[in-house]
């Protein structure tokens, strides 16, 4: 009579728990971290309103306002449940203002100088102007910045990110006689691909002399 053993050894069932293990770890962790960056939002959260003194990008000039100019210091991600730690792709737009219209020269437009402190690179920015034939450039620039910031929130918690803006440009000598108000776009992309907008305005009274 033959009798088979069918006992598994401690050792063979331990070793067989031990592969298993980190496999279910990184199945559960992924769609928590996914989940987070969805429960997130965005606002533009601070402003200032005074007599700034503006850097002008790329230059050691700073240019005094001679009137009380607005601007949005500060922008705020305000998370659910989920902790966030990521990289964001930020994206901040100057438009041009509405309403005036510059057929002869160029203006100052506003771009960004710093971002949560850390100034922004020549590479990162754009500042494009209308260009007409024989004239050349003429108006107010639009103006785009696009870099990386970390971004680590805790579930439920937010995030305040400092910006400040400078002069982006160059005047040829045109007067502004007009209030101009430039409206300004801010998107931060998560590496998952969620997204988040927010709006804001800089304000420019008659007389700043700073565009």
């Amino acid at each position: 009579m033959t009798i088979e053993n069918t006992n598994v050894s401690r050792r063979t069932l331990v070793k067989g728990a031990a592969w298993s293990l980190p496999v279910v770890a990184v199945a559960a962790a992924t769609p928590l971290a996914a989940a987070s960056t969805a429960n997130a939002s965005l606002a533009w959260t601070d402003s200032s309103t005074s007599l700034l003194a503006l850097r002008v990008l790329d230059s050691a000039s700073v240019i005094t306002a001679t009137a009380l100019v607005t601007v949005p210091t500060q922008y705020t991600i305000t998370n659910g449940a989920g902790a966030i730690t990521d990289n964001a792709t930020v994206t901040i737009t100057v438009n041009r203002p509405a309403g005036i219209n510059l057929t002869l020269g160029s203006a100052r437009g506003f771009g960004v100088y710093s971002v949560d402190g850390i100034a922004t690179a020549p590479g990162e920015r754009t500042a494009t102007y209308n260009t007409l034939p024989v004239v050349g450039n003429v108006g107010f620039p639009l103006t785009t910045w696009t870099g990386t910031r970390p971004v680590s929130i805790a579930s439920n918690g937010a995030l305040a990110v400092p910006v400040e803006f400078g002069l982006a440009g160059t005047n040829t000598g045109v007067s502004v006689s007009a209030l101009a108000t430039f409206p300004v776009n801010l998107s931060v992309k998560f590496s998952d691909g969620s997204t988040y907008t927010a709006d804001s305005t800089i304000s420019v009274p008659v007389g700043a002399g700073i565009l």
